[in-house]
């Protein structure tokens, strides 16, 4: 699923923070071969947005995806910083509902399941998305324009807004 060509959110630039919030359930048993599935990213290449490090100048400027070993992987290109920091999570439950929350103060970018803040967020400063005017996409990821592996499992509520969330202003309450 994609946002409209002319959606305000493909070329917003969220260089004051953001946070991105979605629930996603894996199947259980999780089998087969869904390798760097695709959750969320924004269409286009980061090499097209003038960044020349990282992994790739095909990547997208904005991906959220899943490991082979389940992994979360958040990575993204700031509009600040010629960068790629990316947070990578612990192995995701299968079978149950999970919350997953991206968020970017201005300066740094943490990752929180379950509102649980995860061990291995980038320290990199990283200020906005290098978005290229292109769609939001929900259920894949593109690498060079063109759509990979597409999510294996359920997406539930996804929100994005142009500031820091606390854990409390969550979608979901954490006991």
């Amino acid at each position: 699923m994609t946002t409209s060509a002319q959606a305000a959110l493909n070329s917003a630039k969220f260089t004051c923070g953001y946070t991105i919030e979605t629930f996603i359930r894996l199947p259980d048993p999780f089998e087969g071969d869904h390798a760097w599935m695709g959750i969320l990213s924004w269409e286009g290449r980061n090499g097209d947005a003038g960044k020349t490090t990282g992994w790739s100048p095909l990547e997208p400027t904005c991906s959220l995806n899943l490991s082979p070993e389940r992994f979360l992987q958040f990575v993204v290109y700031p509009a600040g910083q010629d960068a790629d920091p990316t947070s990578w999570s612990h192995a995701l439950p299968v079978g149950r509902w999970t919350h997953v929350a991206v968020v970017n103060d201005g300066r740094r970018t943490v990752l929180y399941v379950d509102g649980s803040k995860i061990a291995r967020n980038p320290t990199q400063p990283s200020t906005g998305i290098a978005t290229l005017g292109k769609p939001f996409v929900i259920g894949a990821t593109q690498f060079d324009e063109s759509f990979g592996q597409g999510f294996c499992g359920w997406m539930g509520d996804t929100r994005i807004v142009d500031h820091a969330l606390p854990v409390r202003d969550f979608l979901m309450p954490f006991a």
